[in-house]
């Protein structure tokens, strides 16, 4: 038997066989639904009148303080896991299991898990030397560039051995600067280098 709220489509099949006189039992039986799921679809259609089928009540939409607390620590460190929200808060987590933890952040809080973006490491000393870089060639012709001989090697230099994975709202920037793992590239150059 299923306990998700019935469907207006199944509230509507409750009235329709109990209208031709079957039982709580036989209607749960036919629908796959408790009777006492039937016997409520039944008591609030009677209080509205021959014919009306019963709405759902409108939830408060309110988050669960859970939900609130995991919502603030997944912004704070975008590459937490289940596993730890659950043994970083065990007097709030502790009956719960991790799999319901990434239901929550998945599907209440809309934070999926997904693979963080490479991209390059770059200190606030390599962004110097760039931009110094560009600044002393800034007037540099043609002719001059003919003269740099350019090599396409690359030194790669990888932080963590592991893709991490990131918890990011969906629809947000997949290379934003945070939630990112760092991979270091360090541009080969035969002058000067940057």
């Amino acid at each position: 038997m299923g306990h998700t709220k019935l469907t207006m489509e199944e509230k509507g099949k409750v009235m329709v066989l109990a209208g031709v006189g079957l039982s709580n039992r036989e209607i749960g039986r036919r629908l796959r639904r408790s009777e006492t799921a039937i016997r409520w679809v039944k008591q609030a259609a009677a209080t509205l009148g021959t014919g009306a089928t019963p709405q759902r009540k409108k939830g408060t939409g309110r988050k669960r303080k859970t939900d609130k607390m995991l919502e603030r620590q997944v912004k704070k460190d975008p590459f937490v896991t289940a596993k730890e929200l659950k043994e970083m808060y065990p007097d709030l987590l502790g009956e719960v299991s991790v799999r319901t933890v990434q239901i929550r952040l998945q599907k209440d809080l809309k934070l999926p898990c997904r693979r963080a973006a490479q991209k390059p490491l770059l200190t606030k000393k390599m962004k110097k030397q760039r931009v110094d870089f560009c600044k002393r060639h800034a007037d540099w012709t043609q002719e001059d560039w003919r003269r740099v001989m350019f090599s396409d090697e690359s030194a790669f230099k990888t932080i963590s051995r592991r893709q991490k994975l990131v918890r990011r709202p969906s629809g947000s920037d997949r290379f934003d600067q945070d939630p990112l793992r760092q991979v270091s590239r360090l541009a080969v150059w035969s002058r000067g280098g940057i």
